[in-house]
């Protein structure tokens, strides 16, 4: 069996506690939050008191089938995975996926998303 204590200390892991997953707070950041676009999607943030960044993702049927949809979310998971530590903290967000993602390679999508969290200011300049 791993050794699942290493893998969480070498931040390899997309943990739940990194993402949104109540209704209630997808609720309240849509209502509350300031929407942000480009060829990735819909990005939806808002400020929180204290706590490190989440980011919940969706997928609607408008962008294809099942296949597609999973594909578009394992995307923008994989790049928040790697790029987590970038991010600002005290921050929540929703990420609805954009058509671009059904087709675009893990580089494309990694420019696209990281342009959005550009744009929204909770990606970290360094």
């Amino acid at each position: 069996m791993p050794n699942l204590e290493n893998k969480e200390q070498t931040g390899h892991r997309l943990l739940r506690s990194y993402r949104i997953r109540q209704n209630r707070d997808y609720r309240r950041i849509y209502r509350s939050g300031k929407r942000f676009s480009n060829r990735a999607g819909l990005l939806y943030v808002t400020r929180v008191k204290s706590g490190d960044i989440r980011i919940g993702f969706v997928t609607t049927k408008k962008i294809g089938h099942a296949v597609d949809r999973n594909r578009a979310r394992r995307l923008m998971k994989e790049v928040y995975r790697l790029h987590r530590a970038e991010l600002s903290p005290n921050y929540e967000a929703i990420m609805l996926a954009g058509s671009f993602l059904t087709t675009a390679t893990y580089k494309e999508a990694e420019k696209a998303v990281l342009a959005l969290w550009r744009k929204a200011g909770i990606l970290v300049q360094s």
